[in-house]
């Protein structure tokens, strides 16, 4: 009687056990094994998601930040006519030292002396291998197309942008449009002999995924704004 006993009690216990692995573990096993798969083969597709919003968040309007050093002075007294090389202050690299308008598309946005990535992400940038408002030659600009040029997709010929200055105040008026190879630098001309403004971002506007190849410029050639001059005075002599 107590052999039978014992032989019932390991049948149930069996039984139990494959109750417990067909309705419990099994299927935990399973449910894990499916979350894990579906994880994995997402995580691609959450780390993009949550790059593109970041982008997103960065294309709302930008603020001025204070990192940066900064010689830029809105109040300061500008010139009308000449003003003497001796009154203008060179800024140092990543120096804030301007202010870049167009009241039609909204444009607004510090202009630092460097193009480095820091300054493009706090505004405009302005290779260093070009010029200052004022002297007559070419000045050469970028910022990003999501962020402070996104307002360039709007503009068209014939709108003025402004460039404000602690020495002057400047004008240019838009003369063409392009869309390049990121690679052509024939695009632009330092070397000519006048001042005319050259804006550029990456194209198309507003494509979050993959590597831009090409480069949209503006032109704008100068019509108002001070000369710089070296011994000159602001009653437009020398």
């Amino acid at each position: 009687m107590q052999l039978v006993n014992i032989s019932y009690s390991l049948t149930t216990m069996r039984r139990r056990t494959k109750r417990f692995l067909g309705y419990v573990l099994i299927p935990l096993c399973m449910a894990t094994l499916g979350y894990g798969t579906v994880y994995l083969a997402g995580k691609p597709v959450v780390a993009m998601v949550s790059a593109v919003s970041s982008m997103v968040i960065s294309k709302s309007t930008p603020t001025f930040n204070e990192e940066l050093d900064s010689i830029f002075d809105e109040n300061a007294v500008k010139a009308t006519g000449h003003v003497d090389q001796s009154e203008v202050a060179v800024p140092l690299y990543e120096t804030y030292y301007a202010k870049i308008s167009c009241e039609r598309v909204n444009l607004i946005a510090p202009i630092y002396w460097g193009d480095s990535d820091k300054a493009l992400k706090q505004g405009v940038g302005q290779y260093i291998g070009s010029f200052m408002p004022g002297y007559g030659k070419p000045l050469l600009m970028s910022s990003h197309d999501s962020t402070y040029f996104a307002p360039l997709e709007d503009i068209e010929i014939g709108d003025v942008i402004q460039i404000t200055t602690n020495y002057g105040d400047y004008e240019y008026k838009v003369t063409d449009l392009k869309v390049t190879n990121a690679s052509d630098r024939s695009a632009f001309d330092l070397t000519q002999d006048k001042e005319e403004l050259i804006l550029y971002t990456c194209y198309p506007f507003g494509a979050m995924i993959g590597v831009k190849n090409e480069r949209y410029f503006v032109y704008a050639d100068k019509i108002s704004g001070p000369e710089i001059v070296q011994g000159g005075t602001d009653d437009g002599t020398e």
